[in-house]
C-alpha cells in the first residue's frame, strides 16, 4: 500500500502541482480513504518527502561506491558514472525524475537537509573523480570543476523528458554519446583521444536527433 501511495501521489504532484493536490485527491486515485495514509505518513509533505527521497537513495547508490576507489582510472569512473546514473534516470518514470529535481522548495528544513546531504554524497563523489583526473593529468585544470559537476547531472535528469523508446538510438548508444560529449569538453587538450580509442560509433552520425524525442514534444 505504502509504494502504491508514493506512486501515485507522485503522479498527481508532478501532473497538478504540489499546492493543488490534496490527500482526497491522492486517496481517489488509491481508491482507498484518506485516513489509511496515517498508518504510512504524517502528511501530505511527507509523502512528498519519501518521493525525493527514494530517487536520491535511488541515484547515491549508483554511483556512490566511485567515491573511495582511488585506483580506477578516472576516465573509466566518469564513464561509469554518468552510464549508471543515465540508464537508472532513463528507466525511471518521468514523474520522479523531474520531482527530484523541481519539489525541494515544498519539504521542510528539516526534510530539506536530508535530502541535500544526501545529494552532497552524490556531489562529491562527481567532483572526486573530476578532480582526480584533473591531478592526473587527464581533465583540464582550465574548467571549473565544481560548476562542471553541476552539469553532467542536470544534463542526465533532463534526458528522461526527450527520451522516446521508439527513437533510432538505444539507451547504450545514447548513453555513449553523452559520455562522448562531456569526455570532450573536459579532457586535456595535450592528451587528446587518436582514432585508436575513439568510439566509433559515437561520432556525429550518431547525435541525438528529433527521431529520440517523446513524440509530443
Amino acid at each position: 500500500m505504502k509504494s502504491l501511495i508514493l506512486e501515485k501521489a507522485g503522479l498527481l504532484f508532478w501532473q497538478k502541482g504540489y499546492n493543488n493536490t490534496s490527500m482526497k485527491d491522492i486517496a481517489n486515485a488509491c481508491e482507498c480513504k484518506p485516513a489509511n495514509f496515517y498508518n504510512y505518513f504524517s502528511g501530505k509533505e511527507d509523502i512528498l518527502y519519501e518521493v525525493v527521497k527514494g530517487i536520491t537513495v535511488k541515484n547515491v547508490s549508483a554511483v556512490g561506491h566511485l567515491a573511495e576507489d582511488e585506483e580506477t582510472d578516472p576516465i573509466e569512473q566518469l564513464r561509469v558514472f554518468i552510464k549508471n546514473h543515465f540508464d537508472l534516470h532513463i528507466h525511471l518514470e518521468q514523474t520522479s525524475a523531474m520531482l527530484s529535481d523541481t519539489s525541494m522548495r515544498h519539504l521542510s528544513q528539516e526534510h530539506r537537509e536530508e535530502i541535500v546531504k544526501m545529494r552532497d554524497v552524490y556531489q562529491n563523489t562527481l567532483l572526486k573523480i573530476i578532480q582526480r583526473g584533473q591531478e592526473a593529468g587527464l581533465f583540464s585544470r582550465n574548467i571549473d570543476e565544481r560548476v562542471i559537476s553541476y552539469y553532467i547531472p542536470s544534463m542526465i535528469i533532463r534526458s528522461s523528458i526527450w527520451y522516446s523508446s521508439k527513437g533510432r538510438l538505444s539507451i547504450e548508444e545514447l548513453s555513449e554519446v553523452l559520455i562522448d560529449f562531456v569526455l570532450n569538453g573536459i579532457r586535456n587538450a595535450d592528451r587528446a583521444p587518436t582514432p585508436d580509442n575513439v568510439n566509433a560509433d559515437a561520432g556525429a552520425d550518431t547525435a541525438p536527433t528529433p527521431d529520440n524525442y517523446a513524440a509530443d514534444n
